[in-house]
């Protein structure tokens, strides 16, 4: 359910990239002036390096500003913060036959993860 209210938010920002195919379209007829630099980033383990607190603010701002929101659901952007602070502090695992709790970043493995982290990666990054 989480999944259908957030997933339509993503991809609305003008440098999304879907896959290589749609990268590799968009690059065919790009030009790269003297004066410029083409830049890529490698993603890195971003689910477990994915800072929730700061992700989760976004995604807040957001859905408050979605028209669309009560279309997909009843629940309000409280009810629905809510939720996503649950799922991403109560993520456990087992190491060395110990439980134990992952207290930085989204679970491996969990689909709410994967749409964290596209929200991350969807901020605005200011460059200075």
């Amino acid at each position: 359910m989480i999944l259908s209210i957030l997933t339509p938010m993503l991809g609305k920002t003008e440098h999304h990239v879907e896959n290589s195919r749609h990268l590799a379209d968009f690059m065919k007829d790009f030009t790269i002036e003297d004066d410029d630099r083409f830049v890529s980033h490698d993603v890195v383990a971003l689910f477990t390096n994915t800072p929730i607190p700061e992700t989760l603010n976004y995604i807040r701002d957001e859905l408050k500003k979605d028209p669309t929101l009560c279309n997909r659901t009843n629940l309000n952007v409280d009810d629905i913060m809510e939720l996503l602070k649950f799922i991403c502090s109560t993520t456990y695992f087992t190491f060395d036959g110990k439980i134990m709790q992952q207290k930085f970043g989204t679970a491996m493995g969990s689909p709410v993860s994967a749409v964290i982290a596209d929200f991350y990666m969807q901020q605005e990054v200011k460059v200075t």
